[in-house]
């Protein structure tokens, strides 16, 4: 089971889906883990209170990589003032060891950036 994860990694880093930055009137939001210089920064294209395109520019291994693209994949849809990433659940499904947990919390960190940024464009 570990080696389909493991290939659904490489094939994520090397096709990068959605990413990308955004657009006039998207909202972002960047974190960054300073021990490995990883980062990462959320774009999002919001309608009607949720978020309609989730794209990713991010810095680090091909784990966190993969982990954008498939946590952009989970955002889409969601709620922008309150977007729920599960960043265990990510490192799970991509078979990643849980050293990387720190630069996983990096998905979740931008996202309640992002997330502050929308509510406080909200009137």
């Amino acid at each position: 089971m570990q080696d389909r994860e493991r290939d659904l990694v490489r094939r994520l880093f090397e096709a990068t889906p959605r990413a990308g930055r955004g657009g006039p009137g998207w909202v972002s939001g960047a974190a960054r883990h300073p021990p490995s210089g990883s980062e990462l920064r959320w774009h999002w294209l919001v309608t009607a209170g949720r978020i309609e395109a989730a794209r990713y520019e991010v810095r680090g291994c091909p784990d966190l990589v993969a982990g954008a693209a498939l946590a952009a994949e989970l955002l889409e849809g969601q709620a922008a003032g309150l977007p729920r990433l599960e960043p265990r659940q990510l490192l799970s499904r991509l078979a990643a060891p849980t050293e990387k947990l720190g630069k996983f919390l990096l998905l979740q960190d931008a996202a309640e950036a992002a997330a502050i940024q929308f509510r406080s464009q909200r009137p």
